[in-house]
């Protein structure tokens, strides 16, 4: 049996415009195991980044419960949930997020300070440049890098800490189909050997790497697939069956 990383209940967001709230979450009772490649998509407007900084603990919801690795997030201090975000936690989003005063090294290494020794932080650094491909980049600054090496940055920048789950927020919508691909690889490689990846995204190559696909509308998810491990000799029935079960939600 799946350990439980992360669980909901009755989750909900609402955000006031004016004198108007408009709920976004809507009683969300969500589990996700340890191990797996969850996916959620759904229609614009739909909640999907909503709930993914809710359970990342990005964003406090307007009630309801998020526990996270044993965790309940509205217990927590600011200062406990910098550490958590630091330690347990990483995050990739679509914007990349690179601080442009600083090389790819850079970019990678600042984060893992503090959580190892400054030598032990460079050597892994060096390593995952090294893993993703990026050594000849390693003293570039993002404005000299692709469009899919800085997301590689990124993605090494969220493996430096050692973090039990991976948090990603359209990680390949900014790319073109050869950089998002090899970004799909390397997420898939990382759940084959054992990370906890979620994922918000519309791209429908990218829901063919979920072992479970959750579909969300109106605040809700409404519907889940599961999948199994991606593979790539089964891609195109892979793709056939989710597409079959995106048009069942009106995708």
């Amino acid at each position: 049996m799946k350990n439980k990383i992360i669980e909901t209940k009755q989750l909900c967001k609402t955000y006031i415009l004016g004198k108007t709230g408009m709920n976004v979450l809507k009683n969300i009772d969500l589990e996700i195991y340890e191990g797996d490649f969850t996916v959620i998509m759904g229609s614009s407007g739909g909640g999907k980044s909503t709930l993914l900084y809710a359970i990342s603990s990005m964003d406090k919801p307007t009630s309801g419960t998020v526990n996270v690795l044993g965790n309940d997030m509205a217990s927590m201090t600011e200062k406990q949930l910098s550490k958590f975000r630091k330690t347990e936690v990483s995050f990739i989003f679509q914007s990349m997020n690179l601080l442009h005063d600083l090389t790819a090294f850079e970019n990678i290494a600042y984060i893992g300070y503090g959580t190892d020794t400054k030598e032990n932080i460079n050597k892994k650094a060096l390593t995952l440049l090294d893993q993703f491909g990026l050594t000849e980049e390693k003293d570039k600054y993002p404005s000299e890098m692709s469009g899919g090496q800085q997301q590689r940055v990124a993605i090494c920048r969220a493996l430096i800490g050692s973090a039990k789950v991976i948090f990603g927020d359209e990680p390949t919508g900014s790319l073109n189909s050869s950089s998002g691909k090899q970004v799909l690889d390397i997420l898939t490689t990382l759940n084959d050997n054992g990370q906890s990846i979620v994922m918000v995204t519309h791209d429908l190559k990218a829901a063919t790497r979920a072992t479970r696909l959750l579909y969300m509308a109106d605040g809700r998810i409404y519907a889940e697939l599961n999948l199994g491990k991606y593979s790539t000799e089964k891609e195109s029935e892979r793709k056939s069956v989710v597409l079959v079960f995106l048009k069942e939600q009106g995708w």
